[in-house]
């Protein structure tokens, strides 16, 4: 009810109440005697909602100055303006409560609407909620004390009807607070989406590799701050988004934005350690998996350094797809055979030539055999990873050698593992 409302409605009205007034000192000289009426009806007297309405102002300075003296605002919102605004809010919300306790109706048409704007107002100016709520608590007090404490001092009247009084200034506090609330709750999410747009559009333009000065004033107005170096992390996590704040975002402090359905980009501290993060994560989602990009030391290189974090994650899970991290430093040459499936396919087929002759390995089991051997330090391992007995692992390993595969050869071996990995890049 105090709230502020923008400088259209913080102009003073002259005379808005005479009308009122005269319609007041009409019911007071026809209606039945003071203390029956309020026993029927526990309306507000009308020489008291007259009192009221006269001194709306005073009583909407006083409970300005309380609010002011008690509560401790923004620096920026300590102005005569803002105090101002916050004067006509008391005094509109007191108007109407006046006349609800008056006629024992509702607030008129729009009277909540209006008061409600006020909410929406304080979440364009950033008033914390926590400052809003504690100064409604102050103007209740006043309400109160200026009110029902005034009926009180000044009229005999049945408890009952004092009580019935207090309730509905109660019934009034709680709508308008209900009200006010809801349109700042409202106001605020849509000023975050908005913002959240924003920044959005921002990191994207960056991602790009947009770094004009239009992009570097646009971060500034949604309060983005930029500040390289940046380490660049793709990560692929479908379902709760809730969980990857929770897990990824908040932990390594990242910028975060959306690449596509499933897919987020990050910008982290290099300072700050992402393995421990990311790697809690694959452990707990069986579906997560990262693309680690190199450090961006500007913002010029965040853009070729997103694209390298969004290979590695694509070349990873095609050419390991068991591990769940893949690092761009490990994986940057088979990304760049990657940039010419056709120059890969050539490469494979001459190192792998006899192996793909058609009907040599229709299962792959050859091709697997070879690599598991290349990629372990003997044959017991080779066969445990592959699930095999040992002899079964000397058998094939004898006909890859009919092949004519140079598989004893130390200074060729190193070129048959390459070899094996690029395969698993290039199309069925």
């Amino acid at each position: 009810m105090l709230l502020v409302q923008n400088g259209q409605n913080n102009r003073r009205q002259g005379g808005p109440h005479h009308g009122f007034l005269c319609e007041v000192d009409n019911l007071a000289m026809t209606s039945k005697p003071r203390t029956a009426a309020l026993v029927e009806s526990a309306n507000l007297p009308s020489a008291v909602t007259a009192r009221l309405l006269a001194d709306a102002d005073a009583i909407a300075g006083r409970m300005a100055r309380r609010i002011s003296s008690e509560i401790v605002f923004p620096g920026r919102l300590n102005t005569v303006g803002y105090l101002r605004s916050i004067v006509s809010a008391c005094r509109d919300a007191l108007r109407v409560l006046v006349r609800r306790l008056h006629d024992g109706r509702g607030p008129r048409l729009g009277d909540l609407d209006r008061l409600a704007q006020m909410g929406a107002d304080q979440a364009d100016l950033e008033v914390p909620l926590d400052v809003l709520l504690s100064a409604y608590r102050v103007a209740a007090k006043v309400v109160w004390e200026e009110v029902v404490g005034t009926v009180a001092r000044e009229h005999e009247m049945p408890q009952t009807t004092l009580i019935a009084l207090a309730a509905q200034v109660i019934d009034y506090l709680d709508e308008i607070s209900a009200a006010v609330g809801a349109a700042y709750l409202e106001r605020r999410e849509r000023l975050l989406r908005r913002r959240d747009q924003e920044r959005d559009r921002v990191l994207h333009r960056l991602l790009a590799g947009d770094v004009s000065p239009e992009l570097r004033r646009a971060a500034a107005a949604c309060e983005l701050d930029l500040t390289p170096p940046y380490r660049v992390i793709a990560c692929v996590w479908p379902g709760d988004q809730d969980q990857l704040t929770e897990q990824i975002i908040r932990p390594l402090r990242a910028l975060t934005v959306s690449a596509s359905e499933d897919t987020w980009m990050l910008l982290v501290d290099p300072r700050t350690d992402h393995l421990p993060a990311c790697t809690a994560a694959t452990e707990t989602h069986p579906a997560v998996v990262f693309g680690v990009g190199p450090v961006a030391d500007r913002l010029s290189d965040v853009g070729d350094a997103s694209h390298r974090a969004l290979r590695a994650l694509d070349v990873g899970q095609r050419l390991v797809p068991e591990r769940r991290i893949h690092d761009d430093a490990e994986l940057g040459v088979f990304a760049v055979l990657d940039t010419d499936p056709e120059a890969m396919r050539r490469f494979v087929a001459s190192v792998l030539g006899p192996l793909t002759a058609p009907g040599v390995d229709r299962h792959g089991e050859l091709h697997e055999t070879l690599e598991a051997v290349l990629s372990t330090s003997g044959l017991g391992e080779a066969a445990a990873k592959l699930g095999l007995h040992r002899h079964t692992v000397v058998y094939r390993l004898q006909r890859i050698r009919e092949h004519g595969l140079p598989i004893d050869d130390p200074t060729r071996r190193h070129l048959l593992w390459l070899a094996l990995r690029a395969r698993r890049l290039l199309p069925a």
